[in-house]
C-alpha cells in the first residue's frame, strides 16, 4: 500500500511538471500569436501605438472603421480597439489594458454605439483571455469581468485542454489574414452571405443593468480624463434593423447618455449604405468595400461636426 501511494504521488508530480512546462510553452506561443483571438491583445501589449484617436467597440468596430482612411482624412493617428463578441464590459477591459500598456492618452474616442450585442453579457470567445491569466494586471481585470472556475484559473493546462488543443493551432487563412489587418482593423473582403439574416428571428434591445452602470462610470472617467467622445451607430443591414422590436427604446437609451455627458451622435442605422447588400458580408457587418465607403462618409461628418478643429 505504501509503495502504491509513493508510485501514485510520483506519477502525479511528473504529470504536474509536464503540464506546467506545457502551460508555459502554450502561453508563451499564444502571447505572440497572430491568431484573431489573440492578435488584438498582443498588439496593444507589445507594440508602441501612440494613438490620438481610438475607436472602441465590438466586431463592428473591428471590421468597419478603416484607420488608413481616417488617418489620411482627419490627420490623426487612429487605432481600433474592437473584438468579436465584445459587449460593453469587455470593451472597457480592452480599453483599460490599452491604457495600461500605452502611456499616451488619446485625445478622442469614438464609441461604436449600436443595438446589437453590446448591452447583454456573453460567454462566447472566452478563450481569448486564457494566455493572459499569468499577467497579474490582466488577470485581475479579467477575473472581475468574466466568470472562470477555479480549475481554469489555477490548474496548469486545464483551460487549454478545455478549449481543445487543436483549436490553438487553427489556421486563420480564410480571411483573417495579415494583408487585411491594419492598426486594429480587420477588413473582410467577402461578398454577401444571407445565412445570418435568415437566422435572426427578432432582436430585443434589453440592456443589462450591471453593464449600463459600468458604462455610465466609464463615460464619467473619460470626461475626467478630458477625452472627447463621439457616439457612432455604424451601418447594420436594414433587414436586421427591421427585426428590432423596440428600436425606440434604443434611441431613448442612447439619448440618455448623449445628453448626460454632452456627447455628439452620428447615426448611420438608416443610411443609404444600410440598404445595399453589396456592402455587407452578413446582416450585421460591412465588408471591406462597405467599410471603406462608410469610413470616408464618417470622416466627412466628423469634420463637419468640428470634432478635430483643435
Amino acid at each position: 500500500m505504501k509503495k502504491f501511494f509513493k508510485t501514485t504521488m510520483l506519477v502525479i508530480c511528473v504529470l504536474l511538471v509536464i503540464n506546467i512546462v506545457l502551460d508555459y510553452a502554450f502561453t508563451r506561443r499564444l502571447c505572440h500569436s497572430q491568431y484573431h483571438y489573440y492578435k488584438p491583445w498582443n498588439c496593444i501589449i507589445h507594440d508602441t501605438i501612440e494613438a490620438d484617436l481610438l475607436v472602441l467597440g465590438s466586431s463592428r468596430a473591428l471590421r468597419q472603421y478603416d484607420p488608413y482612411i481616417m488617418d489620411s482624412m482627419l490627420c490623426t493617428n487612429t487605432y481600433v480597439l474592437g473584438q468579436n463578441a465584445f459587449h460593453i464590459n469587455r470593451q472597457i477591459v480592452f480599453y483599460d489594458v490599452y491604457r495600461h500598456y500605452q502611456k499616451k492618452k488619446p485625445s478622442y474616442l469614438i464609441i461604436n454605439f449600436d443595438y446589437y450585442g453590446n448591452w447583454e453579457g456573453s460567454r462566447a470567445d472566452r478563450e481569448q483571455y486564457y494566455p493572459y491569466f499569468v499577467n497579474p494586471f490582466m488577470r485581475r481585470l479579467i477575473k472581475n469581468q468574466e466568470q472562470f472556475d477555479v480549475m481554469e484559473l489555477n490548474v496548469p493546462m486545464y483551460r487549454y485542454y478545455y478549449q481543445g488543443l487543436l483549436s490553438l493551432m487553427s489556421d486563420d487563412s480564410v480571411w483573417w489574414n495579415q494583408k487585411n489587418w491594419y492598426k486594429g482593423y480587420w477588413g473582410n473582403p467577402s461578398k454577401w452571405d444571407g445565412k445570418k439574416m435568415m437566422e435572426i428571428e427578432k432582436i430585443k434591445f434589453n440592456p443589462q443593468n450591471s453593464i449600463v452602470e459600468k458604462f455610465d462610470s466609464f463615460l464619467a472617467e473619460l470626461q475626467r480624463d478630458d477625452i472627447d467622445i463621439v457616439f457612432v451607430s455604424s451601418p447594420i443591414y436594414v433587414g436586421a434593423t427591421e427585426k428590432v422590436e423596440n428600436l425606440s427604446d434604443f434611441y431613448d437609451f442612447r439619448k440618455r447618455f448623449s445628453e448626460k455627458y454632452d456627447i455628439p451622435v452620428l447615426d448611420y442605422i438608416y443610411d443609404s449604405i444600410s440598404y445595399d447588400t453589396a456592402y455587407f458580408y452578413n446582416a450585421t457587418h460591412l465588408n471591406k468595400t462597405g467599410a471603406e465607403l462608410f469610413t470616408t462618409q464618417l470622416c466627412h461628418d466628423l469634420d463637419s461636426l468640428g470634432v478635430f478643429q483643435d
